[in-house]
């Protein structure tokens, strides 16, 4: 049985059912039936012999006896005269007692050797009357519980036969999104085709939740072998040149160091290259872990205004450059938001402000709310971004030409603020004109 399909085994344990009720049926009905046969016998001689009292009829006197059923029902008919003579009739034997008549009463006899029930009813007219005599075996199973009986055993193992078909093909239909599971699972397992999707249509019971279950982990792994992958892309193309840089450095350091500044020198650049790619790291795995959704965002009420001001400060400060910063930050917005995550954003826009604004320049911080939305500003007044490169900005990676001459970093910050903004269902905006300088906008639901 263990190695039958699940609709098979439905089809066979429902089948079972079906039989098990339809014996006890069947046993019900033949118990009932035998219990009721000789009642069944003696209602249907009494009905037969009345049937014909109406039948009897006269023509000038003669008994007309055309319009009799001398057989009906497994019921011989005889009729006789006042004084006992055989008129006419069916199935006349002679038993103990057939002179006699009893009127209106079933008695039992024996008619060559089988038992028989015999009922006289005395018809009186004008003419004086005639006697009617109906006879049937005692078992006359021309009955009601008889014909029940005979077609429940043609009928029901019909019945459970097409029980049998029709819950097959139920079973087959409601087993049909498990092949399609099943199908899509080795679809994936034999070609790796993370892509594919069972896809059933909505549906309220246990498959279609299954299934949808199924589509939903499929999601999940397509991303995380996708994250895994651009994170193993990423780190290999980025880390290349540091370690490049590190390797050169130490073989220079090796050969042609003499003094101890040179070592010193050449220790700063190596020291230099291993702080980028510590960055380069932790941001790849903050990315990283963002994508797969292995990064939980871990909201609470805060004070935003405070974020902003303290982070403008410190972010700033590190930048080393004189820059005329000016802050509009407006007190006591709070935010139901992810502090950590929340402070990266503040400190990436601020931070590639201070990298891409000139010594001299100016760099503004804005935070307001407005109609129960908070709305951050970072602008500044650097080299701004070129109109076909804005779509791009967002981009792992990607730098735009007008960062040359600048650290540009790893450019891995603004698709981190992206992706910050858009798990807290906020959204961002740039506004820029090369030359003048770019406005990063970022806003979100507030609460109060």
């Amino acid at each position: 049985m263990r190695f039958l399909s699940i609709k098979t085994r439905v089809t066979i344990y429902f089948t079972l059912m079906m039989l098990l009720i339809v014996g006890l049926v069947l046993g019900t009905i033949l118990i009932a039936g035998r219990g009721v046969i000789s009642d069944s016998a003696e209602g249907t001689l009494l009905d037969v012999v009345h049937d014909e009292i109406d039948d009897v009829e006269y023509d000038d006197g003669y008994l007309d006896l055309d319009e009799l059923d001398f057989y009906r029902h497994n019921v011989y008919i005889q009729v006789y005269g006042p004084d006992g003579a055989l008129i006419g009739g069916a199935g006349a034997r002679d038993f103990a007692g057939s002179g006699e008549f009893r009127n209106g009463e079933i008695r039992p006899v024996a008619v060559d050797g089988e038992a028989c029930l015999v009922y006289d009813l005395f018809v009186p007219n004008d003419y004086g009357g005639v006697w009617l005599r109906g006879l049937t075996a005692a078992d006359n199973d021309f009955s009601a519980a008889r014909v029940i009986t005979i077609l429940a055993l043609i009928l029901l193992p019909v019945l459970v036969v097409i029980t049998a078909v029709i819950g097959w093909f139920i079973a087959r239909h409601a087993f049909k999104p498990v092949r399609q599971i099943t199908d899509t699972v080795d679809a994936i397992n034999d070609g790796a085709d993370l892509t594919a999707r069972i896809g059933l249509h909505r549906g309220r019971d246990e498959i279609h939740r299954l299934a949808a279950t199924f589509d939903r982990m499929f999601d999940r792994l397509e991303r995380s072998f996708d994250a895994e992958k651009r994170f193993a892309s990423d780190a290999s193309h980025e880390l290349r040149t540091p370690v490049a840089i590190i390797l050169a450095e130490c073989e220079y350091a090796r050969e042609n160091a003499k003094t101890a500044e040179d070592y010193a020198e050449s220790l700063e650049v190596v020291e230099r290259q291993g702080r980028r790619m510590s960055g380069i790291i932790n941001q790849l795995l903050s990315i990283t872990r963002m994508d797969q959704g292995t990064q939980p965002i871990a909201r609470e009420r805060a004070d935003f205004s405070e974020l902003a001001e303290v982070v403008t400060d410190e972010t700033v400060r590190a930048g080393g450059k004189r820059l005329n910063v000016e802050k509009d930050i407006a007190p006591g917005v709070f935010a139901e938001i992810d502090v950590g995550l929340m402070s990266r954003l503040v400190q990436n826009l601020v931070e590639n402000a201070c990298k891409y604004t000139p010594e001299g320049g100016k760099v503004a911080v804005s935070l307001a709310e407005e109609k129960g939305e908070l709305r951050l500003c970072v602008a500044d007044t650097g080299c701004g971004i070129a109109r076909r490169d804005l779509p791009h900005i967002y981009e792992r990676f990607w730098q735009a030409d007008s960062s040359r001459g600048v650290d540009k970093g790893s450019g891995l910050g603004l698709a981190m603020v992206k992706q910050i903004a858009e798990a807290h269902g906020g959204r961002l905006s740039v506004e820029s004109e090369p030359g003048k300088g770019s406005a990063f906008t970022f806003t979100m639901d507030c609460c109060n």
